[in-house]
């Protein structure tokens, strides 16, 4: 019985990784005025992040057409018996919806399972990631499924916003709504409670944020994996990886995509903390 793991481009996984467990990517689109792009595919994050900074026009994403889906799972279907496809959370993105609707088309319901992982960026990229793991290992649809699920629920994400204007104009602040209009400066580093964003701390300065992510990290305990995220400040990203490493535990530093950096906008930092089993 052969299984293909899919996911979407809001997954963050970096190429490297994603051709070494043969995980399939559906991209987003994002879209800039009039002119639209496949994340990932026609849009790289350099290219995406220099217009995000120095243009005019706010970028705007979209999910992937349920086309997209019915031929992503039709290729995949003539090398696999079996498809284990997990999303972006379908409170922040239409995109299951989409997936859903391409495995009613083509009468899938046997062959795919679909999974709604509730997280974004390198929270949905780790649970893929194991599934992804446990298929190279042998393991059934039902066991890799049962490994994206233990992962996504021993993962914890927090992410420091510079400003939060990107994610308004995107529709996205959920329960954070309630930090708008404050009189304060605040950079607030917000989370993910049952798919939705919800406000973890507010922190007067960014460089308080940065030390706040890696007492965050500390507080997680031993980790199986973590990941530090940014869109524009490198430099930071790299610095609080090499503050929160763990012995045999080396963070990796991943760019968050034009998907979801469209709703995080520049400056923003984050760590993605999969707890230990044990």
């Amino acid at each position: 019985m052969t299984i293909k793991v899919v996911t979407d481009s809001g997954c963050d996984i970096p190429r490297d990784i994603r051709e070494e467990l043969d995980i399939t990517v559906v991209p987003l689109t994002v879209t800039f005025g009039s002119t639209s792009y496949q994340d990932g595919v026609d849009l790289s994050s350099d290219e995406f992040y220099e217009r995000l900074v120095g243009g005019s026009v706010m970028p705007t994403t979209s999910q992937p057409s349920v086309g997209s889906f019915v031929e992503t799972y039709s290729r995949l279907r003539e090398s696999a018996d079996q498809l284990l496809s997990i999303h972006v959370s379908s409170k922040l993105s239409g995109t299951l919806n989409s997936a859903s609707q391409a495995v009613a088309q083509e009468n899938l319901s046997d062959s795919v399972q679909l999974v709604d992982s509730q997280s974004a960026s390198m929270g949905l990229g780790f649970s893929v990631m194991a599934a992804a793991e446990a298929v190279k290992q042998g393991a059934s649809l039902e066991e890799a499924t049962s490994a994206a699920y233990s992962a996504l629920e021993r993962t914890e994400l927090f992410i420091l916003f510079d400003t939060l204007k990107y994610l308004e104009k995107g529709g996205r602040i959920g329960k954070a709504s309630a930090l708008l209009g404050s009189v304060l400066q605040l950079k607030p580093i917000l989370t993910l409670e049952n798919g939705e964003i919800a406000t973890k701390a507010k922190i007067r300065t960014f460089r308080k944020g940065i030390q706040s992510l890696e007492q965050l990290s500390q507080e997680c305990g031993n980790l199986e994996n973590v990941a530090v995220l940014y869109t524009t400040d490198a430099d930071y990203a790299t610095s609080l990886a090499e503050q929160i490493e763990q012995s045999n535990n080396t963070p990796l530093v991943v760019r968050i995509s034009p998907a979801i950096g469209t709703h995080g906008g520049p400056g923003v930092i984050g760590i993605v903390c999969v707890k230990s089993e044990r």
